[in-house]
């Protein structure tokens, strides 16, 4: 580990337990060495980090904005380490993000149509929100992702997919109660804007919020409930008899993007990921307009 790796592991040791005794005992160090590390580090930096007092030890206000730094810093180490092991095995190596409503009807047959397509190409495969996807894409720390956000961002290409419709479904017997416990969902800034309209003229009484829009529909099979829900999942709901529609709430309408660097790594690699990508979402999109 090289000196500047272990002080910021050290760093974030003593941040995390608010003492450098028991940032030692963890690291398996002397008190003398932890405190060399931090020193070294500070000296690095140009600032102190922590104000020490006889109870521990608290960041500075300095050290307070550079802690999100230092975690990004050794999650990059340690995936850029991880890359790197693999060149022996694998001639490139390819980053995958996905929003989470659409992992389970895209990425498996993605990992096998890039298994058949490129097998000599290793993969990491991640969820997360497509503004994070795009920043990441922005930095070069992701090839491709797949969600619903969209950012105009140089060098960052938004590729439509499909559209998916989000309608209302409640779980109560009676349609009509489907304010008595309404479940109010994160979107984008766009949904939640037209939404709090929504939900001014209609007054439900909304006692959780999800931002995840698959928690809503879990919560939907547990309690009389309602929520707004992705169309293709809210059918199985329906025939299963769980939940019912509101026909006369409104519909959204919000595309899903192949979200890509204009200048990728590999582009080889690039082209046979978004083959894939396009062939599969076809697929969704049908099933989306049937």
């Amino acid at each position: 580990m090289s000196n500047l790796d272990s002080q910021i592991q050290t760093f974030l040791g003593v941040a995390r337990l608010g003492s450098f005794r028991r940032a030692a005992d963890e690291l398996c160090v002397t008190q003398a060495a932890v405190t060399s590390r931090i020193k070294g580090l500070e000296d690095y930096l140009g600032f102190s980090v922590f104000h020490r007092h006889r109870r521990g030890a608290k960041l500075t206000e300095q050290g307070e904005r550079f802690i999100d730094y230092a975690r990004n810093a050794i999650d990059t180490i340690e995936q850029g380490r991880e890359v790197a092991r693999r060149a022996t095995s694998y001639r490139a190596h390819y980053r995958f993000m996905s929003q989470f409503l659409l992992l389970d009807e895209l990425v498996p047959d993605w990992l096998h149509w890039m298994n058949q397509t490129v097998p000599d190409v290793s993969l990491s495969i991640d969820c997360g929100y497509s503004m994070i996807a795009t920043r990441e894409i922005a930095n070069g720390q992701l090839d491709l992702a797949v969600g619903y956000q969209y950012q105009v961002t140089n060098g960052v290409i938004f590729e439509p997919l499909f559209t998916e419709r989000l309608v209302l479904v409640t779980s109560f017997e009676d349609v009509a109660d489907w304010r008595e416990n309404y479940i109010s969902i994160g979107w984008d800034e766009a949904f939640d804007e037209e939404h709090r309209r929504f939900v001014v003229e209609s007054k439900p009484k909304c006692r959780v919020h999800a931002e995840f829009i698959d928690t809503a529909r879990i919560m939907l099979t547990q309690e009389p409930c309602s929520a707004y829900v992705v169309e293709r999942s809210a059918r199985t709901l329906i025939v299963s008899g769980a939940v019912r529609l509101v026909s006369d709430a409104p519909v959204w309408i919000r595309p899903a993007h192949a979200i890509y660097p204009a200048r990728p790594t590999h582009p080889d690699v690039q082209s046979a990921a978004l083959e894939g990508v396009r062939h599969l979402f076809a697929r969704v999109a049908n099933t989306s307009t049937d």
